[in-house]
């Protein structure tokens, strides 16, 4: 091995909201991975000094915890917790403006995100954006893939947070290809798969039904799917449309019949993925010239504060981007 793959994997782990669990979440991640162990890791986490040694004391960790001070013009002595704050609005943004800095500069390999809230940005009169529109425009991209996934399932959409109103009209059979080709390209660089296996759902209820249940597999989707395994034949096996709940149903049982599968709406997917998978896996933005990946749940106002948050998605967030660095590393050795 060469050098470079075997220095350590710098992380930039951003806060995400200070009142939500994700402060709790990146102390007991940084637990774990302590724990275990894992001396080929450097994490930084670019957020609020004062919220993470806050939560650091609140959960008895006495580990090394590095952050990057992103705000210090805002006092987070009285930290909010379970509330919209305007504060947590400056923060966040602050967050994943710096990290993005310091993985262009060099300095970070890849970024880590806890979430976030957008309703926060329209209480600080901000653009109201989540992380992956933030990223998109920061690397000056057309489209990027949202990918969530976990050891055996992973899904990628080809419309994401919409009204369900709204997934027929934004479908199309560039949209699809699109979609399939950088979902292929991410599988291949940052999965390491040379052949992978894509399944396409169909838009309605047992695809279609040949048309009794809607036309979109009938005029467009059918002929796309087929179009596309004849263009990646060498590279890839796609198949499809397949009725949504046959194709999951597959996945029961221990197996993993497909490397991953193209959904054309946020709940097709997100319901099997969570099924099976909820606290062990992560999400991941395909796409970008850099590696990120993310939690699969929310800023749980709820439980933050009590301690007793899962940080399962977190630390598998974590672990994922460390082998993803890695896997890139000796792609480029190679």
């Amino acid at each position: 091995m060469s050098a470079t793959e075997l220095s350590p994997v710098r992380l930039a782990l951003t806060m995400g909201d200070a009142a939500g669990i994700g402060p709790e979440v990146i102390i007991k991640t940084l637990a774990e991975l302590e724990r275990a162990g894992a001396r080929d890791l450097e994490l930084q986490v670019y957020g609020s000094a004062a919220v993470m040694h806050q939560e650091a004391a609140a959960l008895g960790y006495r580990g090394r915890l590095e952050v990057v001070e992103v705000v210090p013009e805002l006092d987070f002595s009285d930290r909010p917790v379970g509330v919209l704050d305007a504060r947590c609005a400056r923060a966040q943004w602050a967050a994943l403006q710096q990290a993005m800095a310091a993985v262009d500069a060099g300095l970070a390999d890849a970024i880590v995100t806890a979430p976030w809230n957008k309703a926060l940005f329209e209480l600080a009169q901000m653009p109201v954006v989540g992380h992956t529109e933030v990223l998109q425009q920061h690397y000056g991209l057309d489209e990027v893939v949202m990918m969530l996934g976990g050891d055996r399932l992973k899904v990628a959409l080809v419309t994401t947070h919409v009204a369900l109103s709204e997934v027929s009209p934004r479908l199309s059979p560039a949209a699809v290809e699109r979609v399939v080709e950088i979902t292929l390209n991410g599988l291949r660089r940052q999965f390491g798969l040379e052949r992978p296996r894509l399944a396409v759902c169909g838009v309605n209820p047992h695809a279609g039904e040949r048309g009794h249940m809607g036309r979109e597999e009938l005029e467009w989707l059918d002929s796309t799917v087929a179009e596309l395994d004849q263009r990646y034949g060498a590279l890839a096996r796609i198949s499809g449309p397949w009725p949504a709940d046959t194709l999951f149903a597959k996945f029961g049982r221990g197996q993993t019949p497909y490397d991953a599968v193209i959904c054309m709406y946020h709940d097709q997917g997100l319901i099997p993925l969570k099924l099976l998978h909820f606290g062990e896996s992560a999400n991941i933005t395909l796409g970008l010239p850099i590696v990120r990946t993310s939690v699969d749940h929310g800023t749980a106002y709820d439980i933050a504060g009590r301690g007793i948050a899962d940080a399962g998605s977190m630390l598998y967030a974590t672990r994922l981007a460390a082998e993803m660095v890695r896997r890139g590393r000796a792609a480029l050795a190679s």
